[in-house]
């Protein structure tokens, strides 16, 4: 008992200086997000809105082209759990190499979104607004997938604190640029909201450049060379990497397409949608932080030949989320109308339909508190074990249908509206953490047998 607490311990202590970083890295990444909405707020409803629909179409893109790129991070902590410092150093290098050719098709696509999206019949002035603004942050993306290949790499390493300090620094500065440059402050030019499209896509080409020279200054033990290995990577991120965006452009389509239906409900249910997506996903920053360093801390210890202690970190990570969620689903089930009142004036009469049903949703929202954590976590965990593509197969079927089609059924031949879309999310949600979680034991006692009868390999 005593030794098995002992290393309950010991992995809490190799965990949490990994997690707790890139918690607040995703955290302070979302400030930035929030600090744009603010900003180009003050630009009007339209602006908003083109902003809004702008951001959305570039961060899937990027976001999906950017999953596939976190496969370095498992490749990387493997090699250097078996003291490969110069193989995960190769990895790295492989995965800038695509991070440099994916950052091409998505210039191009966003260069032509708004003829595409007044082809399907969107107003040509709303169509060029977001036009004006995609112009000017898709030449965020090479920085922004950079940063991405980067970070993977100082995660891997253990040395995720210099990942939060650059992205806690870019916080004031991108409030700054975004200001200086929306509304034409200290000499530069009054861009409106192609202002926030330029001061994004320059604040992700600085962080990227920041890590770059953190590596320069303090460099690791896994220098970023390229090698005859390189091409052998190239394959291995992308075949471990491919799910991983397919994942998440499942996941990010499923509330995409969630919101879009809710829209066909009216105003109201769609800003109660948006308030608590915003809250949900504020709460989903700290476990999806807690996913990444289970990935690290799983992958190193198959690379270290040691699958009982990576079954242990998967445990550890997923007993923490479950941990953090509970506590932030009490929260939101005690206090649903104080937290309303951030984002909307309680008392106003105007807004009672819109809290009314936001509200519910959080109701519903706290109840899957834990289903969400635990998804990512395990999420995490199984890319440590290298399994991706059959994660992205129970995805499919729990996200869109059991989820999807369920919410649907509620929603609208039911009549229940935005609390049955919400119902089919929370039921998809527990169905894909339940198979994720059976699938990291499963995963966990093949790599054990495997080493029991093989001893020089894992899976």
């Amino acid at each position: 008992m005593l030794s098995t607490r002992s290393a309950l311990r010991a992995e809490l202590r190799a965990m949490l200086p990994i997690a707790l970083p890139l918690a607040a890295a995703n955290l302070a990444q979302m400030a930035m997000g929030l600090t744009n909405t603010i900003m180009v707020g003050h630009l009007g409803g339209a602006a908003l809105s083109a902003a809004g629909l702008g951001g959305a179409l570039y961060f899937t893109i990027a976001i999906t082209s950017q999953g596939v790129l976190t496969a370095v991070a498992p490749l990387a902590a493997r090699a250097i759990g078996a003291r490969d410092h110069r193989g995960a150093g190769q990895v790295a290098a492989a995965g800038l190499l695509l991070a440099a050719a994916a950052a091409v098709p998505i210039v191009v696509l966003l260069s032509m979104a708004d003829r595409l999206l007044a082809a399907i019949g969107y107003d040509p002035a709303l169509a060029a607004e977001i036009g004006q603004f995609l112009t000017a942050i898709r030449w965020g993306a090479p920085g922004f997938l950079v940063f991405g290949v980067l970070r993977a790499l100082l995660a891997a390493a253990s040395r995720a604190r210099l990942v939060m300090i650059v992205l806690l620094v870019g916080i004031p500065a991108n409030a700054a640029l975004n200001w200086a440059l929306i509304f034409g402050h200290l000499g530069m030019p009054a861009l409106g909201i192609a202002g926030s499209g330029w001061a994004t896509a320059i604040i992700q080409s600085l962080m990227s450049l920041g890590l770059a020279a953190v590596l320069w200054i303090a460099p690791l033990h896994t220098p970023i060379r390229v090698g005859r290995r390189v091409v052998e990577q190239i394959g291995q991120i992308l075949r471990l990497g491919l799910p991983i965006g397919g994942l998440i452009a499942l996941e990010v389509g499923v509330f995409v397409t969630t919101g879009i239906l809710i829209g066909l409900l009216g105003t109201d249910a769609l800003g109660a949608h948006q308030l608590v997506i915003n809250v949900a996903g504020l709460c989903f920053m700290v476990p999806l932080g807690i996913g990444q360093a289970a990935t690290v801390r799983v992958a190193f210890e198959l690379g270290a030949h040691n699958p009982a202690a990576a079954h242990r970190a998967a445990f550890v990570a997923l007993t923490l989320g479950v941990f953090f969620m509970a506590a932030t689903a009490v929260v939101i089930w005690t206090v649903p109308l104080a937290i309303a009142g951030v984002y909307l004036d309680t008392d106003d009469p105007a807004n009672s339909g819109l809290i009314a049903i936001a509200l519910r949703l959080l109701g519903i929202a706290a109840l899957f508190q834990i289903f969400d954590g635990v998804q990512a976590i395990a999420v995490g965990a199984l890319r440590g074990y290298r399994d991706t593509a059959v994660p992205m197969m129970l995805a499919a079927f729990g996200y869109w249908g059991i989820g999807f089609a369920g919410g649907w059924a509620l929603a609208f031949p039911l009549g229940y509206g935005a609390v049955g879309l919400w119902w089919g999310l929370a039921l998809g949600l527990a169905v894909v953490s339940s198979l994720l979680t059976a699938r990291v034991y499963f995963c966990a006692r093949s790599a054990m047998r495997e080493r029991m009868f093989n001893p020089t390999t894992i899976s």
